[in-house]
């Protein structure tokens, strides 16, 4: 791994994923537990987004995993889950988001302090709220994990991004 790469000083990491079915979930949970197994990462939490009308009750338990449904907000818009709101009070190194957020849950994130954010295969173009955006050509969620890792190993954590 190289030190100096975005992948390399990334300490504390948040990701984010939408649900489809529980086949992309095992598939994507296999996939980052490989990738952070092998890298420098001490801290991630992991936001499940899920549609209305996912019981994330049936969902797998995982402990680093937040299920997040439409009915985990307030009619205002606030998180009503405390354990997650407790997490995101910290900052983090880095956000990776798989896919589009979820409107209530970007709003959510926008206090928490997060040093680079980097959207993966996304419909949304030219979303300035990141700093970098990342498209592969793979639907798989653990071949999409690789060539994320693959990528910001590559990426010089200093050198300022485009």
């Amino acid at each position: 791994m190289i030190k100096n790469s975005i992948w390399g000083t990334i300490d504390s990491l948040l990701v984010t994923y939408n649900y489809a079915d529980e086949d992309g979930l095992k598939e994507f949970r296999k996939g980052l537990d490989k990738a952070l197994n092998e890298s420098a990462v001490q801290r991630v939490i992991i936001i499940v987004s899920i549609p209305k009308g996912v019981d994330k009750n049936s969902l797998s338990p995982h402990f680093l995993i937040y299920y997040n449904g439409p009915s985990d907000y307030s009619l205002f818009g606030g998180l009503k889950d405390h354990q997650l709101a407790t997490e995101l009070k910290h900052s983090f190194d880095a956000l990776i988001c798989f896919g589009v957020m979820k409107k209530h849950l970007k709003a959510t994130l926008r206090q928490t302090e997060i040093g680079k954010k980097i959207l993966v295969n996304s419909e949304l173009t030219q979303d300035t709220s990141y700093d970098l955006e990342l498209n592969s050509a793979s639907d798989s969620p653990s071949e999409v994990i690789q060539f994320v890792v693959e990528t910001l190993q590559k990426i010089d954590a200093h050198e300022p991004q485009l």
